[in-house]
């Protein structure tokens, strides 16, 4: 397969342009996707945005059937390999965002249902993906590129797709920034103004449907001490329960 050539900057320049003029996270992710494949052409390619407990709330995919994707969300997002699973430990790289190549011929050892029943059948060779965080660096939207039946990506493909993800990471996370002097919902309440910085963030998550074990895993702390903070958030709110709580913030 003959080398494709080095993208421009001003191909490059334009294309972040283009993603950068969407201000929604859903038509930000469908543009990248839709824009980028005249830069690096693939076969197939999907993108799952997850909440604070790593359930995808919406997905997108080109290039084959919704079974596949019911199949993966339903079952193998669950239950596959560590490294292939949604719940797997990802972690910004600072000013580069996240980036794998994964050539699923050199994997064939592994004996597995996944490659087994999910990879070989979809035919896939490489794939491409990279990671979308939140504001605390946790994972909020991961994409794929993928190329089928001995296809690879080139290394200046590969290369102008970590340099771009560097740069949409940015242009995503600014999408979730609380401008300055915004109220919270809870910010007025009885007994808010004695939250720490700290508890204040544990109580947004809350109210985000977060559980404990994921906002100690986005906030980087134990799970002890979040249920300490939690229950700090409560006895200065004045409630004993989660529920008490939303009914308190939310109304709920």
């Amino acid at each position: 397969m003959s080398t494709p050539p080095v993208v421009s900057w001003e191909v490059g320049n334009d294309f972040l342009l283009e993603c950068g003029s969407i201000h929604e996270p859903y038509r930000f992710c469908v543009t990248v996707l839709e824009k980028i494949r005249d830069i690096v052409p693939y076969d197939q390619a999907l993108f799952l945005m997850l909440d604070g407990n790593r359930k995808v709330t919406r997905s997108h995919f080109i290039g084959f059937s919704d079974r596949w994707m019911s199949m993966y969300l339903n079952y193998y997002s669950k239950s596959s390999l560590g490294d292939f699973g949604l719940d797997r430990e990802v972690s910004e790289i600072q000013g580069r965002g996240l980036i794998s190549l994964v050539d699923w011929h050199e994997i064939d050892w592994i004996q597995d249902d996944f490659i087994a029943n999910y990879i070989r059948p979809r035919r896939l060779s490489q794939s491409l993906a990279f990671t979308f965080f939140d504001l605390k660096g946790s994972p909020a939207t991961s994409l794929s590129l993928d190329r089928l039946v001995n296809k690879t990506f080139s290394r200046e493909e590969i290369d102008f797709v970590t340099l771009a993800t560097a740069h949409l990471g940015n242009l995503y996370k600014n999408m979730f920034v609380r401008p300055q002097g915004q109220v919270r919902i809870w910010d007025r309440k009885h007994g808010a103004d004695e939250l720490t910085q700290r508890e204040k963030e544990v109580l947004d998550l809350l109210c985000q449907g977060v559980k404990p074990a994921y906002i100690a895993r986005e906030l980087r702390i134990s799970l002890g001490t979040t249920n300490k903070h939690i229950a700090h958030i409560y006895k200065k709110l004045g409630v004993d329960s989660k529920q008490e709580l939303l009914v308190k913030i939310l109304g709920k």
